[in-house]
């Protein structure tokens, strides 16, 4: 391995064989993803069922290798928001139950049906798309997750027209569709300050299912809690939580954070080249900032095109042998540059950790998500496709 090369990246990173790789990579320990797993399987306890979120390219984290370890630890299933992603899990030989989150899209039906996915529902039209596609097909019944919006506005059948759906239902008496699981999501479970939003929406849920009940329609499982929830509620982990953000080892907020979680993505890249820059030189586009001493530059190959924010600028820091290093000036689409004047050691080729432990330091997603003005989820999901993940 010379100076400048990455770690041999997985297949979710965009390499070619013989091509050699600039040192910008993410590294996924799935160590990290095992390790939260159980410590949410031990916070919920063994009569509750996780289903491992594995949407959105798992968060940044590589959709089918993350789901491979979650379900190999133990998960119940997966959850994701396309028809797409949950067709990607089942080519790649992933055979465990996948939730659809974001509904039947028309034309979607018969790829549900015959990819075995199980979609969240929530309208007659739904309904009849699905039960047309199994009759066609001479499938088993496609068993679905009847969504209730109880509160966040989002998606989901409003309680006042929910016995429509039930009606339909019972005439099916699952010959085509299979009840299995009964949601909801909850608007305000990472606001701890807000109690009796949730407490509204769970109360809201619980009438929903005794409305399910009273028809004579039995569901297996009963979910609500995501992340924050599952920490937050604890009466309400039900037969099932549906954690994403916490099973990669952070949270919405520091204050909704289930102890014990690690960090399972580090952001890495090494020292492009070095600059000896005067005093009074003005760095990067605009020229937003003026050194204010004879100062080293380290350029470091990574920019907003990566998923490293430009609303970071003259915010972040980078660690370099373990110490922390300002970015100085505007962040560009490929490169920006570190402030090494304190380290006058430092060489091209050197390992830089922008989120991540290196040494004593570490720069944590909380942080990071400070400085770009965004929320953690955004941090991991922003990491472009041009990153390599690599298995550490």
């Amino acid at each position: 391995m010379t100076a400048f090369d990455a770690p041999a990246a997985s297949p979710s990173g965009p390499t070619s064989r013989g091509v050699r790789l600039r040192p910008t990579y993410a590294e996924i320990d799935h160590d990290a993803l095992r390790h939260n797993l159980r410590t949410v399987a031990a916070h919920v306890g063994p009569d509750c069922r996780v289903l491992a979120v594995v949407k959105a390219d798992a968060y940044g984290h590589g959709a089918v290798q993350a789901a491979q370890t979650f379900v190999a630890n133990g998960a119940w299933g997966l959850a994701v928001s396309l028809v797409e992603e949950g067709v990607a899990l089942r080519e790649a030989g992933v055979h465990a139950p996948v939730v659809v989150l974001g509904g039947v899209y028309p034309g979607s039906q018969d790829v549900i049906v015959h990819r075995r996915l199980t979609p969240v529902v929530w309208s007659l039209e739904h309904l009849e798309m699905l039960s047309a596609a199994v009759r066609r097909t001479g499938a088993q019944a496609c068993p679905v997750h009847l969504k209730i919006d109880t509160g966040m506005s989002r998606l989901g059948v409003l309680p006042d027209r929910l016995p429509a759906l039930l009606d339909w239902f019972v005439r099916d008496a699952g010959g085509t569709l299979r009840l299995q699981g009964a949601m909801t999501h909850l608007a305000c479970a990472d606001e701890p300050a807000d109690d009796m939003t949730s407490a509204r929406q769970l109360a809201a849920f619980s009438d929903a299912l005794a409305a399910v009940e009273a028809r004579g329609l039995t569901v297996e499982l009963r979910h609500a809690c995501n992340s924050a929830g599952l920490v937050r509620f604890s009466s309400a982990h039900l037969d099932m939580v549906r954690p994403g953000i916490a099973l990669y080892g952070a949270a919405a907020d520091a204050s909704v954070e289930l102890p014990g979680l690690r960090l399972a993505m580090a952001f890495r890249s090494r020292v492009l080249a070095l600059r000896e820059l005067p005093e009074g030189a003005r760095i990067s586009y605009g020229g937003m900032h003026t050194l204010t001493r004879d100062t080293r530059l380290a350029v470091v190959p990574v920019g907003y095109a990566d998923g490293y924010p430009r609303s970071m600028s003259g915010r972040a820091e980078m660690l370099v042998r373990g110490h922390r290093c300002k970015v100085l000036g505007r962040i560009t689409m490929d490169v920006c540059m570190l402030d090494v004047t304190d380290l006058p050691d430092v060489r091209a080729g050197e390992s830089v950790t922008l989120m991540g432990t290196q040494g004593a330091q570490t720069v944590g997603v909380h942080e990071f998500a400070r400085w770009a003005s965004v929320i953690p989820y955004e941090v991991p999901c922003g990491i472009s496709k041009r990153v390599p993940r690599v298995t550490s």
